[in-house]
């Protein structure tokens, strides 16, 4: 007879759990009691090598970067912490704050040693049990590898060299009419760009937008509207067309080189193109490059529809929490003694949160958990977003929110009202996504809402991103979207529609109450 896999682990996870109650009630001579209401801090020394048990409640585990203090874990009820450095006799500096009413069991070093003498069987047990402990933390980690090293490979695709080598360009291409077309135009590019950067020149430096900018615009228009069109015709094999945007790229992007938008685009300094600070630089929409004809071509590309549909997302999710927000107020579905609790993936600077949080009245009914796993873009949070007066709770996570996706992540999260990501899925292949809905799901309150966000398949720039920028995404259809969130476990609860651009698709799924 065929055995459930989850099944097993579920049985296995009953007896463990029945071992170890079993065992920390006949430990309770050698163990401390203590006791902490929400919000305190948890009085460990730096040098305390104690083993410590959530009996009941929830704690977090921070650290301070530049006076932010940034959560690494959530730990609840019926866990462990502090096991490694209680085995190896190393600690790490860390915060602990209790972030419920909690009572914690501690055994300390000298307690240990003392069972050690005074009963040896109960000692080998409790080591057993750590032991244990610490192997499911090991696990989680070798088991996430395969997923999360997917995940990498999905954001720095591009990162490397285009050619890693110089090699001949064969006979066929170079003769091919298509060749000679694609040369037509690179070089018709290249002339005129040189006659405006000429120009420039003779023109008074604060008139250069007004005289040249359109010039710049219409010729990385049309060039554009070619490769598009280029990029469409799949009658070619993939060895033909690697040589042929070869050759496009090599030729075209050292202009675009000079725009700062594009050199951090392409050189990716935090592994990916669309990292918090890219995304600050779109919201400023403020050109910025390396002379004139760089700041040129930075503000076409900070005009170009993907950079204007990013600011929009921005209002959009903004206005869509609000909205939310709002809603579950005037229903009487928020309790006067809960919070409504939203949940940010990926969060980067978090602005569409903040631009909520500013023009909300009622932001003391606000807790929101702000997950990243870039630690500048949470320290930046912090000093430089959430820098107005409000009285929401912001708790700011140093997390892979795919180890969170995958389920190797172990966090004890409060259910939430509203869970959504800006930008993340773009990133992750169907599989992957998937499994983020489904977490997101577990996670929900019932009636609580996921917003995702992702590339249309309708974007007009697709190729100039793709051929130029080396900023590849997975653009997705509304079909997709629906698709994957009903994969997810939201089932016909699932609106879909874009921002004025069309170019940001947003997915809205409701789970059912």
């Amino acid at each position: 007879m065929k055995t459930n896999t989850a099944e097993i682990i579920s049985d296995r996870n009953v007896v463990y759990f029945d071992i170890r109650e079993g065992i920390l009630a006949r430990l309770k001579p050698y163990l401390i009691d203590e006791y902490y209401e929400a919000g305190q801090e948890l009085e460990i020394h730096p040098d305390d090598d104690s083993l410590y048990y959530v009996l009941s409640g929830q704690v977090e585990v921070s650290y301070e970067e530049q006076g932010t203090r940034i959560i690494v874990a959530i730990i609840g009820e019926k866990e462990f912490f502090g096991e490694v450095g209680f085995i190896d006799g190393t600690t790490r500096v860390r915060h602990i704050k209790a972030s419920q009413a909690s009572h914690i069991l501690k055994l300390t070093r000298r307690e240990f040693n003392r069972l050690r003498l005074e009963d040896p069987i109960l000692f080998g047990e409790v080591v057993h049990l750590i032991s244990l402990s610490i192997c499911k933390r090991f696990r989680q980690v070798v088991a996430e590898s395969r997923p999360l090293n997917g995940y990498s490979a999905a954001l720095t695709d591009g990162r490397v060299p285009l050619f890693k080598e110089v090699k001949p360009i064969p006979d066929h291409v170079l003769t091919h009419e298509l060749w000679r077309q694609v040369g037509e135009q690179v070089e018709k590019f290249k002339g005129t760009m040189y006659e405006i950067a000429n120009d420039i020149q003779m023109i008074d430096e604060e008139d250069i937008f007004d005289t040249c900018y359109p010039r710049v615009k219409a010729l990385i228009d049309e060039f554009d509207a070619y490769i598009e069109l280029l990029s469409r015709r799949n009658v070619f094999d993939e060895e033909f067309l690697n040589y042929v945007w070869g050759y496009v790229f090599k030729e075209i992007f050292p202009y675009f080189m000079r725009s700062r938008f594009a050199q951090r685009a392409y050189f990716k300094p935090k592994g990916y193109a669309g990292d918090f600070l890219m995304m600050e630089a779109i919201y400023r929409n403020e050109p910025d490059g390396e002379g004139p004809l760089g700041l040129l071509i930075d503000r076409y590309c900070l005009d170009t529809p993907p950079a204007r549909a990013v600011r929009e997302r921005r209002r959009l999710l903004s206005g869509l929490i609000e909205d939310e927000v709002r809603s579950k107020l005037v229903r009487g579905t928020y309790s006067a003694n809960d919070k409504i609790r939203i949940m940010n993936l990926a969060c980067g600077s978090n602005r569409e949160l903040f631009d909520f949080l500013a023009r909300f009245d009622r932001t003391e009914v606000i807790e929101a958990l702000c997950i990243d796993a870039d630690k500048d873009a949470l320290t930046y949070t912090a000093m430089e977003v959430n820098v107005f007066p409000h009285l929401a709770g912001i708790k700011l996570m140093q997390e892979n929110v795919v180890k969170w996706a995958i389920g190797r992540s172990k966090h004890d999260f409060e259910k939430q009202d509203i869970i959504y990501s800006a930008g993340l899925t773009d990133y992750l292949d169907d599989r992957l996504f998937t499994r983020l809905v489904k977490r997101a799901w577990e996670y929900l309150k019932p009636g609580g809402i996921l917003i995702l966000s992702n590339f249309s398949i309708n974007n007009p720039n697709k190729a100039w991103m793709d051929h130029i920028l080396q900023w590849k995404l997975i653009h997705r259809s509304e079909s997709d979207m629906k698709r994957l969130f009903q994969a997810g476990g939201f089932g016909g609860q699932v609106d879909v529609f874009h921002e004025k651009e069309g170019v940001n698709l947003f997915a809205v799924g409701r789970k059912e109450v």
